[in-house]
Parts: structure tokens; C-alpha cells; sequence
């Protein structure tokens, strides 16, 4: 009998992207016929000031939303189908992917019982950085397993965080990524090691990325376009990190287990491009908090798992600079008389207020382009030391 776990990583890669994939075709026709049903939908113009952006909700008004909820679990079950149950890897993002998809859904609600403001940003933050502080914890705990047992193979004479493996007939010695922080662009000697501190730094990587996934979901097919090209870079960034000899060529951190992230990555990849087949314009679903909270929070916790957390600023530049205009159109409201940066925030409805305005699908094309270009780049910084 072949148990999928035990296959070469490449094809469980595969597996789990076409998985996740033919789940999401499978599963989401029905999802969106009952959201229908239960009349989930979009509840149109909020008011803002934002004619364009409001003209554009009103417009998608009563489209089915919380199509997270089966992305998240086409997602689950395929990583549950072909990632390594003895990995404690596996468990922690399985964990960080249904953690946060339950603080969208708590959102989501609120905001189709009580309003379209959903939950209290203070109380959202809350329970975010309550789900970010658990996988935190997690993620120390396993380390610190790996620790015990990995580093009785380190050489003799060597600094204790060097570990010995052999690959294919020959020997490499590595440095074996725990609670480690690693710089771009610096040797792997100059990373700090964190130790406990590795949980603070978890719950400001994975909230940070939930809410700037969150920031991104306005348009049609924006945020399931750049959440696939960033677990798509990721998969890679993982499957390099996880192989001792990759790892002594590109001079970073061996990450055991890495395996299962990469493959976890590849079903948040083919889940996308399956919501993208009902997402794409018009929209039949939107994600809503559910999906956006998941996925911006399951990839911070896959950038913490490979050691290469900086590069979510290259790979996810999209996330960053959505949340960086809502950011900056906050402070300069608030600290200089109702003065604005941006035409509208986030930055994708700031095309859409000029003159002329963007199209939406120009606006999303273009987006998918930059994420993808940035992708690359944070692939290539990968030799850059």
C-alpha cells in the first residue's frame, strides 16, 4: 500500500496542490449555493466617502461571501492527505490555518448579524494575538524538540547548533535553524538567536500578515492572485531549506521537517487557483475574513517555519504596502487635521479614485504582476550574502 507522506517531497507537492485543487471544484458550488440560501452575502456601499469604492460594493451587494470556509478546509484535508502526521510541523500550521480562519469567522459574523463594522478592532486584535501567542508557544516547544533530538549528531568540536547529515553518498554539516533570527543579505553567523523571545516575534509575524491578507481582499481575485504566488515562493523557499545540501550551497539555516511546509504551501497554492475559478470577475464568492485571516496568518507562520521571515516583506509586498497605506492614512488623518495620503485606503481602492480611475481588473492584473516580480526577487536574495 503507498502512504502519501511517504512519497518523494516533489510528488506529494503535487499531490497536494492538485488535491486541494479538485477539492475546491468539488466543493465549492454547493458552499455557494447554501451561502445563498442563508443569504451570507456582500451587504453593499458602507458609506465611507469613496463614491468609486462604494458605487463598486453596491454593485457586488448580496455575492455570497465566507467562501473562506471552504478554502481552509479543502486546504486542511489536503495537507492532511499528504503531509507527514509525525511531523509536529504539520500540526502547527494546520493549527495556525483553522486558529485564525475561527478569528475571521467570528468577524464575518459579526458583521453580517450586527453591522458592517464586524468585531471591535480591539477585541479582533485580541483574539488574533491570542491565536498568534498559542502558535508561538507551539512553535518554541517544537523547536526545542528538534534540539534534543537532531543535535546529538553535531560534530565534535564544532559550536553546538552545527548538525551532521549525510545526502546522496556525501557528508554536509549545517547549521540547524531553531530560534534563530536570520538577516537578509548577511552570512548565517551574524542571525540572533531569539529563544523564548521567538514567540513575541511569532504573534507580531503572523498578526501583521493576517491583517495585511485581510487589506489586500477587496477586489476580485486580488488576494486569492498574490496568496498564491506567495505560497507558491514559499514551497520553494521551504523544499531549499529543508535539504542539507541546499542549505550548505545557499549558506542558511536547515530547517528539519521543511519538507511538510513546502508541501503545505503547494495546498494553499492549489486551493487559491481553485477559489480563483469562482473568485475571478465577477466574483461568484468572496473569501471574507474567514479565508484572508487564515491565509495571511498560515503564511507568516510558514515564513517563521523556514527561517526566512524577512523575505515575507519581499514576497508579500503586496500585503505590506495594502496595510502600510492604511497605516499611513490613519497616522496622517488623525496627527495633521484630516489630512490624506492616499486618495482612498487601502491602496488598491486609491486606483480607483483617479483620474482617470483604474479599471478593477487592471488594478488586480497589475498587483498579480508586482507580487509575482517581487516573488523572484525574494527568491534571489536567497544566494545574496
Amino acid at each position: 500500500m503507498i502512504i502519501p507522506w511517504e512519497l518523494n517531497v516533489t510528488v506529494r507537492a503535487v499531490g497536494a496542490a492538485g488535491t486541494a485543487f479538485a477539492l475546491m471544484l468539488v466543493v465549492m458550488p454547493p458552499l455557494i449555493r447554501w451561502l445563498r440560501r442563508m443569504k451570507v452575502g456582500e451587504t453593499g456601499a458602507k458609506g465611507q466617502g469613496a463614491t468609486e469604492v462604494d458605487a463598486m460594493r453596491e454593485a457586488k451587494k448580496g455575492t455570497p461571501t465566507m467562501g473562506g470556509l471552504g478554502l481552509v478546509g479543502c486546504i486542511a484535508l489536503a495537507a492532511l492527505v499528504w503531509c507527514d502526521p509525525a511531523n509536529y510541523r504539520t500540526w502547527l500550521l494546520l493549527f495556525g490555518l483553522l486558529s485564525f480562519a475561527l478569528v475571521g469567522f467570528l468577524d464575518d459574523r459579526e458583521k453580517l448579524y450586527k453591522g458592517a463594522k464586524g468585531t471591535p478592532l480591539w477585541l479582533k486584535l485580541v483574539i488574533q494575538i491570542g491565536a498568534a501567542t498559542a502558535c508561538g508557544v507551539g512553535l518554541y516547544l517544537i523547536n526545542q524538540r528538534l534540539d534534543e533530538l537532531l543535535l546529538v549528531n553535531h560534530p565534535a568540536g564544532m559550536p553546538w547548533d552545527h548538525y551532521k547529515k549525510s545526502l546522496g553518498g556525501d557528508s554536509y554539516i549545517v547549521r540547524l535553524g531553531l530560534n534563530q533570527l536570520q538577516f537578509p543579505f548577511l552570512p548565517v553567523e551574524h542571525a540572533v538567536n531569539l529563544g523564548m523571545w521567538i514567540v513575541v516575534w511569532t504573534m507580531f509575524v503572523t498578526t501583521a500578515c493576517a491583517n495585511g491578507v485581510n487589506f489586500t481582499d477587496g477586489m476580485d481575485g486580488l488576494a486569492g492572485g498574490t496568496v498564491f504566488i506567495a505560497a507558491l515562493a514559499f514551497m520553494i523557499i521551504a523544499y531549499l531549506t529543508c535539504r542539507v545540501d541546499a542549505a550548505d550551497y545557499l549558506q542558511v539555516y536547515y530547517v528539519s521537517g521543511g519538507q511538510d511546509v513546502a508541501v503545505f504551501s503547494a495546498a494553499i497554492a492549489g486551493a487559491c487557483l481553485g477559489f480563483l475559478w469562482f473568485n475571478a470577475a465577477p466574483a461568484e464568492v468572496f473569501m471574507g475574513d474567514t479565508g484572508s485571516q487564515a491565509l495571511g496568518g498560515v503564511l507568516g507562520l510558514i515564513a517563521l517555519n523556514t527561517k526566512q521571515e524577512f523575505l515575507i516583506l519581499l514576497v508579500g509586498a503586496v500585503f505590506v504596502a495594502e496595510a502600510g497605506s492604511v497605516a499611513l492614512q490613519i497616522i496622517s488623518f488623525r496627527c495633521f487635521g484630516g489630512r490624506r495620503i492616499f486618495k482612498c485606503a487601502p491602496l488598491h481602492h486609491h486606483f480607483q479614485k483617479l483620474t482617470p480611475p483604474w479599471p478593477e481588473s487592471k488594478i488586480v492584473m497589475r498587483f498579480w504582476i508586482v507580487a509575482a516580480l517581487c516573488a523572484l526577487a525574494a527568491l534571489a536574495t536567497l544566494k545574496i550574502r
